[in-house]
């Protein structure tokens, strides 16, 4: 067959000029390098132009071709998936500690630290210096601290105990209407010596205080009826031997100093020597008075003399006057209409 590439009748123009011979050049395959290096690109311009000069006729020296330049490639940039485009790396968890640690901190970091430190430091010597008032206390005043603790325990049972017992009397008793009357009596006297209104009588103990250069101020007297009552005592009353005026304390009685060397009770001017009659169980008032580091140590202090003396009945007998409450009033009952 002959061959239909290269006939005088396809080749041939008319004047008898030459065709300039076309050949395909081979399918080349793609480097797997995304960007290639310079002399790769220079060995393939030299075989393109090369094939463009071979053919069945030879090309004119007017139609030489003439090789271009190549182009710088810019270097080999790491390949990052899901883009061509270089995205730096973030920083690891290490290296931002480390900047936060390395930072220059600024004055409102700086007045919080100093706010933290102080309040550490005073939760530090508050709890050291309860630490040491019980470590330096004696053996004999701890073993009665502990005992006073017990029979208050033993108290509130007793307690809980008898109003269990009035809970079931009421709910089952058979005559519920006598027993609720009782038990509303009984409620009444007990709130009106709690309220200093009915008078007193029981076991109890008198604290007896002289104080000639008159030292012992309100504060210390208040401590004194604080610890009496945290002691279980029930009534108490103060007089003033100098002058003979006595005041039931009640939750609402007063202690001042309106001037250097007076104190008043209640609004009454009481003089020394004192005497305070609370009435309880006298074993552990007298512990709350005479306890290290306690009411009487701190009277001595001031110069004066205070002693404790437990009697197995005695009577309180001056009664508050209670005032009409200003402001409050007793609450509606559910079911009652405001």
């Amino acid at each position: 067959m002959p061959d239909q590439t290269s006939g005088p009748s396809d080749d041939a123009e008319p004047g008898g000029a030459p065709r300039h011979a076309h050949h395909r050049h081979e399918d080349r395959p793609e480097p797997d390098v995304v960007a290639p290096d310079v002399a790769a690109t220079d060995e393939v311009s030299d075989e393109t132009v090369q094939d463009e000069t071979v053919g069945d006729e030879t090309v004119g020296d007017e139609d030489e071709a003439t090789p271009e330049p190549a182009t710088p490639v810019a270097p080999p940039q790491p390949f990052l998936p899901g883009g061509s485009r270089f995205t730096p790396a973030a920083p690891s968890g290490t290296r931002r500690l480390w900047n936060a640690v390395t930072q220059k901190p600024d004055g409102g970091q700086v007045l919080v630290a100093v706010l933290v430190a102080l309040l550490g430091f005073g939760a530090v010597l508050q709890v050291r210096a309860d630490d040491d008032a019980l470590a330096n206390a004696r053996r004999d005043d701890l073993v009665q601290i502990l005992d006073g603790l017990r029979r208050q325990a033993d108290r509130l049972d007793d307690h809980v105990a008898e109003l269990e017992s009035d809970r079931r009397d009421l709910v089952s008793g058979a005559d519920t209407e006598a027993a609720a009357l009782e038990q509303a009596q009984e409620r009444a006297r007990s709130t009106g010596v709690l309220a200093g209104t009915i008078a007193a009588s029981g076991p109890g103990i008198i604290l007896t205080i002289s104080d000639p250069d008159r030292e012992v101020n309100a504060y210390t007297m208040l401590r004194a009826i604080n610890e009496l009552r945290v002691a279980g005592a029930e009534a108490i009353q103060m007089r003033g031997g100098g002058n003979d005026e006595a005041v039931r304390v009640v939750a609402s009685t007063a202690f001042e100093n309106p001037r250097p060397g007076v104190l008043t009770v209640g609004g009454k001017e009481l003089e020394p020597p004192y005497e305070i009659v609370a009435i309880g169980e006298p074993g552990e008032l007298t512990g709350s008075m005479t306890f290290a580091n306690g009411v009487i140590a701190s009277m001595e202090q001031d110069g004066a003399e205070a002693t404790v003396d437990e009697y197995d009945d005695l009577t309180v007998d001056v009664l508050h006057e209670p005032q009409p409450p200003q402001y409050a009033r007793p609450a509606p009952e559910d079911g009652d209409d405001e």
